[in-house]
């Protein structure tokens, strides 16, 4: 069950893997192949922090995006919306047996989204249903351990990505990949006090090839990039169980897009995104509103993001009020 050992209430964070969508084919080259939507900003207070038992999560989120921009930056002339809403069902859970020193459990994520995109090449459509399953097979949760007069915390998870979402390659967007995606990360937090902290969770991210994208593309197959990404926050408990900070995401995509096995040239996306968040609750039940506005957009859309995230622990011996 979840339980800290140095007696602070258990919370707990997740990969948030939703849709998966291709904006914008026939815009230019680089916008036929697009990075699958992976965790950017779906956690960030406290991430890692976890222990022994249950915990079950519900995101909601909603993305508006209103301007694509160019492998230089700059925003492509015409009117471009994409606006998606979105919630996940999270399931994750760690047993008292051990590996490597730590604490052994696993994940699952369901997503189902609602997105609506009006680009300036003529695609007008909204398509809703479930998206892509996350499930990671193998986490790993080590102890909590004194640095300093802090506590510093920290869990690595392997994730994959199912294309299990809907798809149909007679659709300019779908919500699914048609893709497998490998995707572990590294999170930490540290406390230097019992009020401040600061967590990071870091990804890596390969994408299998797409063998049957969307006709009116004219092409075999696509792969999308590797990438790296990664989320950042800070909060301080300004009341018992209250905390207020900041959080950010960042990704970088690493390697070019691929069309029929050649590489895309000037394909490389990247995001940089920072906002405000709360987080309110204890004994167990937790909730947490995160807000970004992105910026240094490349070869993506850029907009804004708002994130609801309800979390219940349950099986925890977890500290009185």
């Amino acid at each position: 069950m979840f339980a800290d050992p140095f007696n602070k209430a258990a919370r707990f964070g997740v990969l948030a893997f939703l849709s998966t969508l291709a904006l914008a084919p026939g815009l230019s080259c680089t916008a036929q192949v697009q990075l699958p939507t992976v965790n950017l900003g779906e956690t960030s207070f406290e991430d890692g922090l976890a222990g022994p038992g249950v915990l079950i999560e519900n995101y909601s989120t909603s993305d508006v995006a209103t301007e694509l921009k160019d492998a230089s930056g700059n925003s492509v002339a015409g009117s471009n919306r994409v606006t998606a809403i979105s919630t996940a069902t999270h399931l994750a859970g760690f047993s008292q047996r051990q590996f490597l020193g730590a604490l052994i459990g696993g994940d699952l994520l369901i997503p189902m989204v609602d997105i609506h995109a009006k680009l300036v090449n003529g695609i007008d459509t909204t398509q809703r249903g479930f998206g892509d399953i996350a499930v990671s097979p193998l986490a790993l949760e080590w102890a909590p351990k004194r640095i300093g007069k802090g506590l510093f915390m920290q869990r690595a998870m392997l994730n994959i990505g199912v294309p299990t979402g809907k798809y149909s390659n007679l659709r300019s967007v779908n919500i699914g990949n048609h893709a497998v995606s490998i995707n572990p990360y590294y999170a930490f937090t540290y406390e230097p006090s019992g009020k401040l902290e600061l967590s990071a969770r870091m990804y890596y991210l390969w994408n299998s090839a797409n063998k049957d994208p969307y006709i009116g593309l004219g092409i075999r197959e696509m792969q999308a990039g590797q990438a790296f990404h990664m989320n950042y926050a800070t909060s301080y408990e300004i009341h018992k169980h209250v905390r207020l900070g900041f959080n950010g995401y960042w990704l970088q995509q690493l390697t070019d897009h691929r069309i029929n096995d050649r590489d895309v040239a000037n394909s490389k996306e990247r995001t940089l995104g920072i906002g405000p968040g709360i987080q309110i609750g204890g004994q167990g039940v937790w909730f947490r509103v995160n807000s970004y506005m992105e910026t240094g957009v490349r070869n993506r859309m850029s907009g804004t993001t708002v994130v609801f995230r309800l979390s219940k622990v349950l099986g925890a011996r977890l500290p009185k009020s």
